[in-house]
Order: C-alpha cells, then sequence, then structure tokens
C-alpha cells in the first residue's frame, strides 16, 4: 500500500513538473517605451536564453505617445499584450479600470520586500500589489564647471546637509550670466521642464501639495498658497530674473547642458551617462536644491511593470515581470540603463560597494540617501492623468508669463469638473 502511495506522489509529482515546463512556454507581448529598447534587448535575449521555449516580442511607443497607446490598446480590452510599462501614478489608475492585473499570486512577501516600501506602495491599490517597480528615480543639480570657474564660483558641496537653496541658484546664476559674456548662456534650467514629476518638488519643499487626500480635490491645494508661491518663484526665473531659457523643449534641455549653455541642470542620475560621452565636459554634481523657507524635497517614483488584465498567459507575463524586476533582468536593465535602482539590497550596495566611491558613480550614494530623507511621491489619483494634463499645461503658461493665481485658479475649475467622475 504504502508503495503504491509512493508511485502516486512521484507521478503527480512528476506530471505537476511537466504541466510547470509546459505553462512556462509560449510567446510574451511587451507594450513599452522606446527609449528602453536597448537596454531591454539585452534584459530579453536573457531571458529567452534562460527560458527555452519562450519568445518575447515588443511593441515600442516614444514617451510622448505610450500613455495614450496603453489607454487605446487595454481600453479597447485588446488581449494581445501581457506585460505592460506602467508609470508609478498610473497604477490605481488602470488598476481601477480593469486594465492590470493583481499579482498577489505570483508574488510572495518575501518577494515583495525585496523593493523600497513606498515603491511597493505605489504598485498598490486598495491593498493589492498590481505593479513591482522596474527602477527608482532620483534628481540632483548638475552643474557646468568651466561656467562657474569664469564667474570665480566655488564649487557647490555634495554634502546633502549643506545643500543650496533655490534663491541662491538664482543669485549665483545672474553673476554666472554676467561673467559669460555670452547671450545665449543660462543659469538654471530643468530637464523635464513644465512637468510635475519635477516641477512638483518646488511645491512640495513650501508644503504644498498637487491634491486632496482624497485624490480628487484639488480646490485649496492646486492653488494653496504653497503653490502659488512655488510657481511665482517658477515664473520669476524665466520672466523676471530671466536665469532660465524659454522656447526650449524638454527632450533639448540635456544638449544645452552638454553644449556649455546651462550652468545648473536640475536632472536625473542616468543623464551622466550622456555627461561622459560628451568631449570636454566638466561637471559635478550637488544635492537638488530647497527653498529657505521650506524644506528639502526630491522627486521619486518611476516606472512600474504590471501584466495585462485581458493576457491569455498571465503566469508566464508574471515570470517575464519578476524576472525583469528583480531577478537577472533587473541587473542587466540597471547597468545598462544606468538607472537608480528601487531594490533594497542594490541601494546598500551603494554605500559598500567601491565602484561608487568615484566620480561620477558617487551621485549614486547621495540619491540613496535621498531616498531614505527626502523623497516625495507625485499624487495617488484615479485621475492623474487629467491631472497632470491639466497642471503641465498650466505651469508651461506660468512658464511663458501667465498671471500665476489666475492660472491656477483656472486650473482647478477644469480639474473640479474633470475628476468629479471619480467622486
Amino acid at each position: 500500500m504504502k508503495k503504491l502511495i509512493l508511485i502516486v506522489l512521484v507521478c503527480t509529482l512528476a506530471l505537476a513538473s511537466a504541466f510547470a515546463a509546459d505553462t512556462m512556454k509560449g510567446t510574451i507581448r511587451f507594450l513599452t517605451m522606446a527609449e528602453y529598447h536597448n537596454a531591454l534587448e539585452g534584459v530579453i535575449k536573457a531571458f529567452e536564453t534562460s527560458h527555452p521555449g519562450v519568445t518575447v516580442e515588443t511593441e515600442e511607443f516614444p514617451f510622448a505617445q505610450l500613455f495614450d497607446a496603453i489607454e487605446i490598446k487595454l481600453g479597447s480590452r485588446n488581449s494581445k499584450f501581457d506585460v505592460i510599462l506602467t508609470d508609478a501614478t498610473m497604477v490605481s489608475g488602470y488598476a481601477y479600470r480593469g486594465f492590470i492585473a493583481p499579482l498577489d499570486e505570483y508574488f510572495t512577501a518575501d518577494e515583495k520586500a525585496k523593493f523600497t516600501p513606498a515603491l511597493v506602495n505605489s504598485g498598490s491599490f486598495e491593498g493589492d500589489f498590481y505593479a513591482p517597480p522596474l527602477k527608482n528615480s532620483c534628481h540632483v543639480l548638475w552643474y557646468n564647471k568651466k561656467l562657474l570657474d569664469k564667474a570665480g564660483i566655488p564649487y557647490p558641496s555634495a554634502d546633502p546637509n549643506n545643500r543650496m537653496t533655490w534663491e541662491g541658484v538664482v543669485d549665483i546664476s545672474k553673476k554666472v550670466m554676467a561673467a559669460s559674456g555670452d547671450s545665449t548662456v543660462y543659469g538654471l534650467t530643468f530637464e523635464q521642464i513644465s512637468r510635475p514629476y519635477q516641477i512638483l518638488p518646488l511645491v512640495n519643499s513650501l508644503g504644498g501639495m498637487g491634491i486632496g487626500p482624497d485624490g480628487i480635490t484639488v480646490d485649496g491645494y492646486v492653488n494653496g498658497e504653497g503653490f502659488v508661491k512655488a510657481m511665482q518663484w517658477y515664473s520669476d526665473i524665466h520672466n523676471k530674473y530671466k536665469i532660465a531659457p524659454k522656447g526650449i523643449a524638454p527632450s533639448e534641455t540635456v544638449g544645452q547642458f552638454t553644449a556649455g549653455k546651462i550652468a545648473f541642470l536640475s536632472a536625473n542620475l542616468f543623464d551622466y551617462k550622456t555627461f561622459e560621452k560628451t568631449t570636454g565636459l566638466q561637471y559635478g554634481y550637488a544635492p537638488l536644491p530647497y527653498f529657505k523657507d521650506g524644506k528639502p524635497v526630491t522627486p521619486t517614483d518611476s516606472f512600474h511593470v504590471s501584466v495585462s488584465n485581458y493576457s491569455k498567459n498571465k503566469a508566464l507575463a508574471a515570470e517575464f515581470v519578476k524576472y525583469l524586476t528583480f531577478g537577472e533582468g533587473s541587473d542587466i536593465y540597471l547597468d545598462k540603463q544606468g538607472e537608480f535602482s528601487a531594490r533594497i539590497d542594490v541601494l546598500n550596495s551603494y554605500s559598500t560597494n567601491p565602484k561608487y566611491n568615484t566620480f561620477p558613480f558617487s551621485a549614486f550614494r547621495l540619491a540613496a540617501q535621498e531616498a531614505k530623507t527626502t523623497a516625495f511621491p507625485r499624487p495617488f489619483s484615479l485621475g492623474y492623468r487629467e491631472w497632470e494634463s491639466v497642471i503641465t499645461a498650466t505651469m508651461e503658461d506660468i512658464r511663458n508669463g501667465a498671471d500665476v493665481k489666475p492660472a491656477l485658479d483656472k486650473a482647478v475649475k477644469t480639474l473640479t469638473a474633470q475628476l468629479s467622475i471619480y467622486r
């Protein structure tokens, strides 16, 4: 009898193993961003090598088109796609609308604990885990040494306990521009001009918020004191002090910095890869400044990865998502793209790995500290896409000279109507 039970058990395990192997075959279709093509190409090749019988196909869209593509394709319940590159701010909205599937059955508590708690929270909705983070993000203030040298300005400290103020950056920028003798040189710009991801920390530094705790209310927030003060400063650097250029798009800012036309560039960590390839560029970094009457705040959150709720092969899709976010694929992606990690083990390695003793990799140590002390996520809202669209347009209007308070009051009126559907 015992022998019979043993035979049955062995057969059962064999069948289960065969079934598992059989389910780990097929094609995964990944809806992703064109800017990540090179980094993901290496990940996909390694995944296919380690998973014989599995093919990963991608459909790529530029950043400016990605969100519309996701809305169109998942909004029509298209089952063609299995894995979706998902911005942190869109997780709750996609989950609410049924675009993406919960992944708790595929991710153990220990696996979720590999990521920073804040990013696990960003990838969750109503208690369910939908999207592990592909990466983290942090911005620093890059500076051009030649322009500061010409103006006799000492290089700013890289110590976050001795960070500059935004008011101080304005004063230094004026001196740099005067000393340059070049009307095309400016003191400061932001890599992502007029985009809330990078501009909202100005608001947060002054105690302002982009939206209320309910994720819907904007009156008293978008037109609140902190938001108004920060946007007045944003207007002033373009229109009053004229230390920041107009007529420049986000896609052009890094190029202007590498061309020696910008003294200070608030930008992402991974830009060091571009800087290192630029012949003759002498640059350094400093912690992101803050307002003297406020507190230090840095942007955080980034892209996550989710499984389409309409996928016909969720288990295989989840296997790829795990490989990409904390498996071998994560290391391949981070190294190739030069990104800041969302994984706790990698963040800890920044303080011990000798690689990060030297410039420019030492910036990652600063970023790891900022992630623990100053990182401030964007608002959580089912209507984030509507909110971001209106706020981006409003910030651009202010940048180009619109009166601040009336522009923000107009945004509140528009958003109150648009977000009412989520009440």
